[in-house]
């Protein structure tokens, strides 16, 4: 595939050309009158000499720390990848994988130990589970880190845990007496309805007269408070529209001024709106899904 010409810059010779002419700059910019394509010998002879006295340096360096802080045993350590990687157990694998000798490496399935029954068990906790509660399904042992009992222990479960079902009565012995106590109690809701009545009759009457005469005074003053509270609301409404139409045109000449010119927070407020400027907002505002809306 076809790569582009600018990798042949970074390939080749063209690197060592690169880091000489840069040691070159910084050799000048320091006060050493040396040229890379006027003296080129004279450039890689002082290149050389600086690389040695470098690593030189860098190894008097660390020496001087390891001498003073200590540690130079984990430097001399083998790799990490030689480390984890290389044991001293001797596995043979067949053509198709499998292990001829030697043990093949378990790998780990879950953090907690498996296949692993304590006190006689052959089944795990929770393999067994009844009305509600789990246990060992070799002995039905609700209660976790219990001997085994093995079979005998499912026979006493099954034989004195379980109940005896309830017996129940014939069907003909409960309903005589059911059929006498439903006659009293018949008797006695029929006497509490009829002096419930006679009571309602003797409140109405008496309640009748004085209603009448009450009737009348409180019908023409709950028509004059319903007038009052229609003009009130009116009232209302008709402000909010005048609110509505100041808001509308404080909005226009906001929008006409300049941002820098225009009042702090000018064109918000945090006041909850009434049900009055609910009403007159629903009145003035333009519904673009009428069709009949252009025409009014």
């Amino acid at each position: 595939d076809y790569a582009g010409d600018n990798f042949v810059r970074i390939s080749g010779d063209t690197i060592n050309h690169a880091k000489s002419t840069m040691f070159a700059w910084d050799a000048a910019r320091k006060g050493l009158d040396v040229h890379m394509l006027a003296e080129p010998t004279k450039l890689e002879v002082l290149k050389s000499e600086f690389e040695v006295k470098k690593d030189e340096f860098k190894t008097e360096m660390n020496k001087g720390i390891l001498e003073k802080y200590g540690g130079e045993e984990h430097l001399q350590a083998p790799p990490r990848e030689l480390i984890f990687s290389q044991t001293e157990d001797y596995v043979e694998y067949s053509r198709h994988g499998k292990v001829l000798k030697g043990e093949e490496s378990s790998v780990v399935r879950s953090r907690y130990e498996e296949d692993i029954y304590p006190n006689n068990h052959k089944t795990v906790f929770g393999s067994w589970w009844k009305e509600g509660e789990w246990g060992y399904k070799c002995c039905h042992s609700t209660v976790i880190n219990s001997y085994c009992t093995g079979d005998a222990g499912k026979e006493i479960s099954s034989a004195t845990l379980t109940l005896p079902p309830k017996t129940q009565p014939p069907e003909a012995s409960d309903s005589e007496p059911e059929k006498a106590t439903e006659k009293p109690t018949k008797e006695k809701k029929d006497k509490k309805k009829k002096k419930r009545k006679k009571k309602k009759k003797k409140s109405s009457s008496s309640s009748s007269s004085s209603s009448s005469s009450s009737s009348s005074s409180s019908s023409s003053s709950s028509s004059s408070e319903s007038e009052d509270e229609e003009t009130k609301k009116k009232k209302k409404v008709a402000e909010a529209m005048k609110k509505l139409d100041d808001e509308e045109k404080r909005a226009e000449m906001y929008m006409k001024m300049d941002e820098r010119k225009r009042p702090y927070n000018s064109m918000s407020e945090t006041k909850a709106p009434t049900e009055e400027e609910l009403e007159a907002y629903y009145l003035k505002r333009q519904r673009t899904e009428d069709p009949m809306a252009k025409f009014l």
